[in-house]
């Protein structure tokens, strides 16, 4: 079993989310609150990001990135308990995975995926690490996988 993942998403001259995605549906490639995330004004290295988590965690599991897989690996901003905790709260705050569909509860029994991502003028990379579930200022957030 991998302990992390990473990958990179080159995005220099592109312009369009569906430019990334290699054919496969915008739809079903990104969660409806990752869509709504990322169309609020952000710019095409944000979705990048975004693909780039979601690989780095499918290499973590040690899948193979098919667009439905992708599409059940959520990269968000974990909320602040200053944060209303939904997916319009445009705050800095660190991304968190939540896995669903045929993924859900591989991140192992007490267990979670956290995820770095970085980017450059040209490419998003992320790392994705296999970690045990650590309190996070006392509060749950519903990013959480298993939350």
């Amino acid at each position: 079993m991998n302990r992390w993942g990473s990958a990179m998403v080159g995005y220099a001259g592109l312009t369009r989310p569906r430019d990334l995605l290699e054919g496969a549906p915008l739809e079903q490639v990104f969660t409806r609150a990752e869509r709504v995330r990322s169309a609020r004004g952000r710019t095409l290295q944000h979705w990048a990001g975004r693909l780039a988590g979601k690989r780095a965690v499918l290499r973590l599991l040690g899948l193979a990135p098919t667009a439905e897989r992708l599409g059940q690996v959520e990269v968000l901003p974990r909320p602040t308990t200053a944060c209303r905790g939904d997916a319009a709260c445009l705050d800095g705050h660190p991304p968190a995975v939540r896995l669903t569909g045929e993924l859900a509860g591989l991140a192992g029994p007490g267990g979670q995926i956290r995820i770095s991502l970085s980017h450059t003028a040209q490419r998003a990379l992320a790392v994705a690490l296999r970690a045990p579930r650590l309190p996070d200022a006392g509060t749950r957030s519903p990013y959480d996988e298993d939350g």
